[in-house]
């Protein structure tokens, strides 16, 4: 009976976790369908499957709503404006032009947010680096269809990313985080199209 006892509790405070993880990314969601855009200041660490930093860079991050984003550092610039990704090395004059759905290593924020979670197997993890307030959630995928084996989120308690972690297959482990945050900035569509200029290298791969 006490064995019965301990196993029942197991099971309906794992079920309390499981359902608090899906509430806590209904939160996310719900924050990012109420918002137009927002701009932040983001870094980015890089670590190889030892666990060695790899690289990092930091710059300017910009979201709107439908995929739109872009990422900007000293070498690179990265535009979406949701159907069309380029890809503008700097240091080599060159852009790479993709469908935003054909680049695996596009940084689409609704992916994450709405895609994934569905396919995933999402809890909250009690971690010593959640800041106050931060909840973490952790998602494994529940098969090997996806490129990633963990995605980790910070989340504030407004319901914002403030740091976004993938280990991919190849256990390459990625860290993004923001700063800064602005909600609802003045962002025209336009500025998410990439204006090709002359001399440039265009490599397109649509």
């Amino acid at each position: 009976m006490k064995t019965k006892l301990i196993l029942f509790l197991f099971v309906i405070s794992s079920l309390i976790f499981a359902q608090s993880a899906n509430e806590v990314l209904k939160k996310i969601q719900n924050k990012f369908n109420s918002i137009n855009n927002f701009t932040a200041n983001f870094s980015q660490n890089y670590f190889n499957s030892q666990g060695k930093d790899a690289g990092k860079s930091n710059g300017k991050f910009s979201y709107k709503r439908k995929n739109k984003f872009i990422v900007e550092s000293k070498s690179q610039l990265i535009i979406s404006d949701g159907q069309t990704i380029w890809n503008n090395d700097k240091r080599f004059n060159r852009v790479v032009i993709s469908n935003l759905s054909d680049d695996p290593t596009s940084f689409s924020l609704e992916q994450f947010i709405f895609d994934y979670p569905p396919l995933c197997k999402s809890r909250i993890v009690k971690d010593e680096t959640v800041a106050s307030g931060e909840i973490l959630i952790e998602m494994i995928p529940k098969d090997q269809d996806l490129q990633f084996k963990i995605v980790k989120i910070w989340v504030s308690a407004e319901g914002m990313v403030n740091k976004l972690e993938v280990i991919d297959r190849g256990e390459m482990r990625y860290a993004f985080q923001f700063s800064e945050i602005k909600i609802n900035q003045d962002l025209p569509d336009t500025k998410f199209t990439f204006i090709t200029p002359k001399g440039i290298q265009v490599i397109d791969l649509r």
